[in-house]
């Protein structure tokens, strides 16, 4: 009996220390002493920057549609001026919202419905012709949103004084009516869904696996500049026609600002990297999230690396003048050179950077980058 005693003892003891043994290789983020404050970073996001940019998108639509529906009644060269400048506004604003197609913006395909380029004209045309469409069909995916409406307010090289002239088809004044109104009630519902329920949602969802709302943002931002890496910059420059540039296919190809759009999306995905806000406060984000890490690339912080690359990217991105379409064919070396460091920070954001959160990227690219 004693023997039993002192052998159950010994195991006693021999569990007892090895439980208080410090566990050397625990994850540090899983440590409550030091672990990273997750819903701190997701509500920055959602009340600085998402919530934000999407409630200045609509602002900006709102004023597009009034101006217009004056416009409709005047007839008059100086409304259409004013229309103009309004959809401008209301495009850069769009930009500054496009990443976040997740929730209650892939809900709505936001992006599917409002930045489909580039536009098909003779759809277009054979629309308003007929004076019958269903917007929601896949044929219109490519007749309608932002693309469409420029089209129709600038036309292809077109004076001023001729657009205004074929507003005097009550079937034109007609489509721009209902493309606006179809992208106002998209915008309207993710702006509601974000108020009501959705940042709550958002905010709490802390993990890091595949529908969570880390994943959701860490791939939507490689989505996006892939987006800008492909079809802003390299298909217009010949990426994936063998060489040859194609410079129909440029973004806002008939306002000739493609670059100054390609700009504003390279600034978003560095301020949803950042955590940065819509008035350029710098808020918990990605960096600081990969600094608690102590994420490494070749040697040295991977932060550092990724800030680097994108100070790198935007040089080379800001060295490309306006019009693109003009650039991929006349000054094609310099678009290549912002192509090739758009690749590179492709690289760190959407392979060093999810390995080191945990997040898998689920999205499909087709390019193989």
């Amino acid at each position: 009996m004693k023997k039993v005693l002192s052998i159950n003892l010994l195991l006693f003891l021999a569990i007892f220390l090895f439980e208080c043994k410090p566990k050397k290789d625990k994850d540090p983020d899983e440590d409550p002493a030091t672990v990273f404050d997750k819903q701190a970073m997701l509500t920055n996001y959602a009340d600085n920057l998402i919530m934000p940019s999407y409630n200045s998108f609509k602002v900006s639509l709102d004023s597009l549609i009034n101006v217009y529906d004056a416009f409709k009644i005047s007839g008059s060269l100086i409304d259409l001026q004013v229309v103009k400048q309004k959809f401008q506004t209301a495009y850069i604003k769009y930009q500054r919202c496009d990443l976040f197609e997740f929730g209650p913006a892939e809900t709505h395909i936001i992006r599917s419905s409002l930045n489909v380029f580039p536009t098909d004209s003779v759809q277009i045309n054979s629309n308003i012709a007929l004076g019958t469409y269903n917007l929601s069909v896949i044929a219109n995916l490519d007749a309608k949103g932002f693309p469409a409406l420029e089209f129709l307010f600038y036309g292809n090289g077109a004076s001023e004084n001729s657009i205004l002239g074929l507003f005097s088809n009550t079937n034109r004044k007609q489509y721009v009516s209902d493309l606006l109104t179809e992208m106002s009630t998209k915008i309207n519902s993710v702006v509601s869904s974000w108020s009501s329920s959705y940042r709550n949602t958002f905010i709490n969802s802390l993990n890091t696996d595949v529908g969570s709302s880390i994943g959701f943002l860490v791939n939507q931002l490689n989505f996006q500049l892939d987006y800008l890496k492909n079809a802003k910059i390299g298909i217009p420059l010949g990426k994936k026609s063998l060489g040859v540039a194609v410079p129909t296919s440029c973004e806002a190809y008939y306002t000739a600002y493609s670059v100054s759009y390609a700009k504003e999306t390279l600034n978003l995905i560095e301020n949803a990297y950042l955590g940065r806000s819509v008035s350029g406060s710098n808020g918990k984000g990605f960096d600081d999230y990969l600094a608690h890490l102590d994420a490494k690339y070749n040697g040295g912080s991977l932060n550092d690396a990724i800030n680097t690359q994108f100070a790198i990217a935007k040089t080379k991105l800001s060295a490309v003048p306006d019009p693109l379409s003009t650039q991929v064919t006349a000054n094609a070396a310099v678009v290549d050179a912002a192509y090739v460091e758009l690749v590179k920070l492709l690289v760190l954001l959407k392979t060093d950077m999810p390995s080191s959160l945990g997040v898998v990227i689920t999205y499909q690219d087709g390019d193989g980058d």
